[in-house]
């Protein structure tokens, strides 16, 4: 059951929002307000039925989550409409804290509560969500060994946008809180591990440098998510998914590249190839699997 209205839509509507990529945000009186986008007008997007069941999906979903780790997500209040409202978090984001913050110390507690986290939600009950199948839904067709290793194992809760910049440090809890869970679905934990690793490494942004960051350790990590997850990772299968959500950021990224004006195109495609060879290079210099070998 929703819960009531506690002010008119046309306040919503009269609200300042900054246009993202995918949403339509502004912030007001102690909250914070998501609009789902699908087109170039928040007041528009407001009242359409699409983004409407996008943002019950994601309310939906924040409040199964922080039914499972309360004080370390941003527990939305309430929607009207298509537009989610949260409380106001009144912190940096992690990833400004990990490029320009503190010592490295500091870099290692904030990355080892995502970790923990992250082995948190990996103990959930995902029974009511979609199984992800990965021999039609992915960006690198997992090999037969692969299959058979996927098989063996139980499945999890996947939490699809579980990356660094979708954290926010929340002075008033005095701790780090995660939002915009984009899907949640069946699959395998190695996914989520990889896919935060990955973000970490992409966290300077294509924009800015073609240099990845490399600022943590992938086995402090791992182990701080072992200490308490379900299951130990497969080592195989997260080498797998790290190059499978390479695959799939490379993919969106070329995919930008063909709506540049057709006199950006070339130079376009020619620097997002040089970034993720850069990618490709540092990836190779984090396997899981050195380790097992040697």
């Amino acid at each position: 059951m929703l819960p009531t209205r506690t002010q008119p839509l046309d306040r919503i509507a009269s609200l300042p929002f900054k246009r993202r990529k995918e949403s339509w945000v502004a912030e007001d009186d102690g909250c914070f307000y998501k609009i789902p986008r699908r087109g170039d007008d928040p007041v528009r997007d407001l009242d359409d039925p699409a983004c409407i069941d996008t943002a019950l999906r994601e309310y939906t979903d924040m409040r199964f989550l922080a039914k499972l780790a309360a004080g370390d997500m941003c527990r939305p209040e309430r929607i009207e409409r298509a537009c989610v409202v949260y409380p106001r978090l009144s912190g940096p984001d992690l990833r400004e804290r990990l490029l320009h913050g503190h010592p490295h110390g500091d870099h290692e507690a904030s990355l080892r509560g995502a970790m923990r986290l992250l082995a948190r939600l990996h103990h959930a009950d995902a029974m009511d969500y979609p199984a992800r199948d990965y021999t039609r839904d992915g960006f690198l067709a997992p090999t037969p060994a692969l299959l058979d290793r996927m098989q063996a194992r139980p499945r999890t809760l996947v939490v699809t946008g579980f990356e660094a910049r979708n954290f926010r440090f929340d002075q008033a809890s005095d701790a780090w809180v995660f939002f915009d869970p984009h899907h949640l679905w069946r699959g395998f934990p190695e996914e989520d591990f990889a896919r935060f690793m990955v973000s970490l490494l992409m966290l300077r942004g294509r924009r800015g440098t073609l240099q990845p960051w490399t600022g943590f350790d992938r086995f402090r990590l791992l182990a701080a998510y072992e200490d308490s997850a379900p299951a130990r990772l497969d080592r195989r299968l997260l080498d797998f998914f790290l190059d499978e959500r390479l695959a799939m950021r490379r993919f969106h990224a070329m995919r930008s590249v063909h709506r540049m004006p057709a006199a950006s195109r070339p130079l376009g495609a020619a620097y997002t190839w040089l970034y993720y060879q850069r990618l490709q290079h540092a990836r190779a210099s984090l396997s899981f699997q050195r380790r097992l070998d040697n």
